[in-house]
């Protein structure tokens, strides 16, 4: 695990090996195609309890002052599986689930105009964007 300073804002790194992640799946607006969690998913409960200590050390954190956390590492060693297993753990912890596909600009967009829409916004991912970052609540942006 590495930090980085960005602008005054913590990025914790890690890189992880050797787990596959699922598939995708719809689901409702809000988590949107966020993947099935693997049946054969076990251990890292070392970077699981690391995520947990990062985001979860300081209860007295105000919502606005929001936690980063990078989670990388080659295409299919674990990283979605890792996400999915800290949000079922920590599900109860968050006003909102956002789940967003990363893996082009225009599944980025996508994902943000389903959360637009699904939040009745105008289904732009700029209002999404905007909607998101004026929340005063824990919600988690995966």
């Amino acid at each position: 695990i590495s930090a980085q300073q960005a602008d005054g804002v913590d990025f914790w790194q890690i890189h992880i090996n050797n787990i596959s992640s699922g598939n995708r799946t719809t689901s409702d607006g809000v988590i949107s195609l966020m993947p099935n969690p693997s049946n054969r998913f076990i251990g890292r409960t070392e970077v699981i309890a690391k995520l947990k200590r990062h985001f979860f050390t300081n209860t007295n954190d105000s919502p606005q002052n929001r936690k980063f956390f990078l989670l990388y590492g080659m295409g299919g060693i674990g990283k979605t599986q890792i996400c999915l297993k800290f949000v079922e753990e920590m599900y109860d912890s968050f006003s909102q689930v956002f789940w967003v596909d990363a893996s082009s600009s225009g599944t980025i967009l996508q994902a943000l105009k389903g959360i637009s829409q699904a939040c009745a916004l105008d289904g732009s991912p700029e209002s999404a964007l905007r909607w998101i970052g004026s929340l005063n609540e824990n919600y988690i942006l995966i």
